[in-house]
């Protein structure tokens, strides 16, 4: 049982030496609970429902860490289901707050089918990690938060796996500031949808940034984004890696792929008149890994523009 003040803490946002932009600067989410935005949604999910509740869920890591914690601090019952390349700080996170992971063969889909159907099974609540109204709006706390430390950015770039902190961001600043997504280019599952105007399933989903890993965008987030004609874009591991480094290098922030993804695409472009805001979404990356991308050989840099 957590003996936390339950709901999220406020996180810094750090500025960065600037480069095109007017002022660059990041939300740094990997000072939150479980080391990642995703406790915002999970435990504003959780916080009306019954002691004990029996839970299950879907996840690549950071929304089972999150909806862990929130749980524990709820005392309510959780099952989550991971693929099997889970990082081990990410299993640790969740088993730490007292869940029990059942590492899956595959992918986030295969997870979320296992998970839906251990719902069916028992009964239990399943929470989707990224495709659920409530989980949606605790992320906007995150928005409310930059408003109040930072004021309304020219441009805020927001990671994109299944959608939904980018559908709050848009919730919370669409028609005030511009919003652009930032996909990985290994799974641009929304991208490819807003091309072709329906949901798309992409045949695969692989790559560094497990966070980024989604196969289908939810649905929540495609008709979001179809709505506000949201920009995409994708960055490439090279990009990753020199924004994984700059954020150490810069700010001493530990990200992981996904986290560090935002940061990615602003350093590409820049509008001198424009002050631009990343989210930092997580954090949580094994000391090995984060090693190699950090300290390792350097990686050819993507032709973006």
């Amino acid at each position: 049982m957590s003996t936390e003040t339950p709901g999220p803490v406020r996180t810094p946002v750090t500025h960065l030496p600037g480069g095109r932009w007017k002022s660059l600067a990041v939300k740094d989410e990997t000072r939150q609970k479980s080391g990642a935005f995703k406790y915002r949604g999970t435990s504003h999910r959780v916080a009306g429902l019954p002691r004990g509740t029996r839970l299950v869920a879907a996840s690549t890591g950071n929304h089972a860490s999150g909806l862990a914690a929130a749980s524990a601090e709820a005392g309510h019952r959780l099952t989550v289901y991971v693929p099997g390349t889970t990082p081990r700080v990410k299993l640790d996170r969740i088993t730490g707050a007292g869940a029990e992971p059942v590492l899956i063969e595959g992918g986030y889909d295969d997870c979320e089918l296992a998970a839906r159907q251990a719902a069916q099974e028992t009964g239990a609540l399943f929470v989707h990690s990224f495709d659920d109204d409530l989980v949606i709006d605790g992320h906007r706390s995150l928005f409310r938060e930059c408003e109040e430390q930072f004021g309304l950015p020219d441009v805020v770039f927001v990671p994109v796996g299944g959608g939904g902190l980018v559908t709050a961001a848009l919730r919370e600043w669409g028609g005030r500031v511009r919003v652009v997504g930032v996909e990985y280019d290994g799974a641009p599952a929304l991208e490819r949808s807003l091309s072709d105007k329906e949901r798309v399933t992409l045949d695969s989903a692989t790559g560094m940034p497990e966070g980024l890993l989604v196969r289908r965008i939810g649905r929540i987030a495609f008709d979001t984004a179809t709505e506000h004609a949201l920009e995409v874009l994708t960055v490439s591991d090279a990009d990753l890696q020199v924004s994984m480094r700059k954020l150490w290098s810069d700010a001493g922030i530990r990200a992981e792929g996904a986290g560090a993804a935002a940061l990615a695409a602003a350093l590409h472009r820049g509008i001198p008149e424009h002050r631009a805001l990343c989210v930092v979404s997580g954090g949580n990356i094994d000391e090995a890994t984060w090693r190699h991308w950090v300290e390792g050989p350097t990686l050819d840099r993507a032709d973006a523009s």
